[in-house]
């Protein structure tokens, strides 16, 4: 893998799915948009919309004040003093701008300016006189509000470091799987500042981070063999005392590198929306997380991907699955895993995984999804978001024939048939044959998990014509 790209881009901006407002004398950097407004449809597909009046123009009352560049994950103004930097990360949900002014004294625009450009805070104003704008309230952006739990506890630094570092010894001794982390960090002496241990399989960046997952894993390993897999809120609780403690993004990726297992199958009710497994290395925040490394796979909540960096990709293209377990089969695949990046996002994309593919552009995309109209319109629905080509594999009508359709009450039968044959007209062009095949068939539907002995082997195959194709 190339070497690590310090400080990477967010993926997804806070102006993701807004437009811009053209008001007077934004301080450079700095760009207002629409606010925000979330709407989810009968597929539940989540979309933002932009506010508009009956003549479609955006003429809204309020805007946001946000970075017009990519930004880091958590790189705070360097004339922010600490006191002011906990001000800010102590901000839970919104904070009014009289408090904002009282917090931050004399210089406080500028030192809002500072903390908009460098992506902490998503300023809110009033539009005066269709141009103008006077500041109501800020929010922490989605990678800041991540990581403020962790910041803050770093900053305020409530143990003495010598406690602290022996209290992590502790929990480590007498669980053999801990065993090289308890000599790492027994060779990295405390000081006036905690160091996180050279080589940790943490990869955490941060203190706290790798705290949290010291902890974490040393409740977690004891309770393996037991007959209920332990829960998320019962894991906070018991290592961090505290179940309403966030399994944020970034904590969860230190806790899965630790354990070599991903935090969705490591542990009860998590909230997994993408899951990702190949040649690809990234950062969740301040943690690097390597999509090849982590067996079987890389697991994230949807929130989490607004807190990703690309770092490096050496992928020969993306396959998007459809199903679960077929993204399992296929994970076990070395011709496949290694070389092409796997995706499966549970069925319609969400905003960050359509995101996410738009800044692999250079990279082919290929799909395999169930062969019913739900199948082809999910293929069809992303390629359009995503304003790129997506080529179907192993969704064709000889193996429509031939595999085992699943039941449906009449009811949900008649709306796939009428579904299909409106994508046989409409659909993507390299599955329109399809549709009109299942419109023919009623609206039957053929799931691929059914299709293991017929697709499987030939699989490499079939994506090595995608990737020889596309780059011919």
């Amino acid at each position: 893998m190339p070497d690590l790209i310090p400080q990477p881009p967010l993926l997804i901006g806070e102006a993701h799915g807004r437009e811009t407002v053209p008001l007077r004398d934004l301080p450079p950097g700095i760009t207002a948009v629409t606010l925000p407004r979330i709407t989810k449809d009968s597929d539940d597909t989540i979309h933002v919309r932009v506010p508009r009046d009956r003549r479609r123009r955006v003429n809204p009352r309020q805007v946001d004040l946000v970075a017009d560049h990519p930004v880091s994950p958590y790189d705070p103004p360097p004339t922010l003093t600490t006191r002011h930097l906990i001000k800010v990360l102590q901000t839970k949900s919104t904070k009014r701008w009289p408090t904002i002014q009282a917090d931050l004294g004399d210089n406080a625009w500028q030192t809002v300016v500072d903390l908009i450009r460098c992506g902490a805070v998503i300023l809110r104003c009033d539009v005066v006189n269709a141009t103008g704008y006077s500041p109501r309230s800020w929010t922490l952006t989605q990678s800041w509000a991540e990581l403020a739990e962790d910041k803050l506890a770093e900053l305020r630094g409530r143990q003495r470091p010598e406690d602290l570092h022996r209290d992590l010894l502790h929990i480590m001794s007498g669980i053999p799987q801990l065993a090289h982390e308890h000599e790492l960090l027994a060779r990295t002496p405390p000081g006036q500042v905690l160091k996180i241990p050279e080589g940790t399989a943490t990869r955490a960046e941060e203190w706290r981070v790798y705290e949290v997952a010291i902890r974490a894993a040393g409740i977690w390993w004891p309770a393996q063999g037991q007959p209920r897999k332990i829960t998320a809120k019962a894991l906070a609780g018991r290592s961090l005392r505290d179940t309403k403690s966030d399994w944020t993004p970034i904590r969860q990726q230190a806790f899965s590198n630790l354990i070599g297992i991903p935090f969705d199958q490591a542990v009860d009710k998590a909230d997994t929306e993408l899951r990702i497994r190949g040649p690809l290395q990234w950062r969740v925040g301040t943690v690097i997380a390597d999509a090849a490394a982590c067996n079987p796979w890389l697991a994230l909540p949807a929130r989490g991907v607004r807190a990703l960096g690309m770092i490096s990709c050496d992928a020969q293209g993306i396959f998007l699955i459809e199903n679960e377990d077929t993204f399992e089969q296929v994970c076990k695949i070395p011709e496949i895993a290694d070389t092409w990046l796997c995706i499966w996002g549970k069925g319609y994309a969400t905003d960050g995984l359509a995101e996410f593919l738009r800044s692999l552009d250079r990279l082919p995309l290929a799909a395999w999804g169930d062969l019913d109209a739900h199948g082809i319109r999910i293929i069809g629905n992303l390629a359009e978001r995503i304003g790129r080509p997506i080529t179907p594999v192993a969704m064709t009508v000889d193996l429509y024939r031939t595999g085992t359709k699943y039941r449906q009450d009449p009811t949900k039968l008649e709306k796939n048939r009428k579904l299909a044959a409106q994508l046989a007209h409409e659909g993507i062009p390299a599955l329109r044959d399809l549709a009109e095949e299942i419109a023919q068939a009623g609206g039957h539907g053929c799931e691929q998990e059914t299709l293991y002995d017929e697709v499987l082997p030939t699989l490499p195959d079939l994506l090595k014509a995608v990737h020889i194709s596309r780059s011919g």
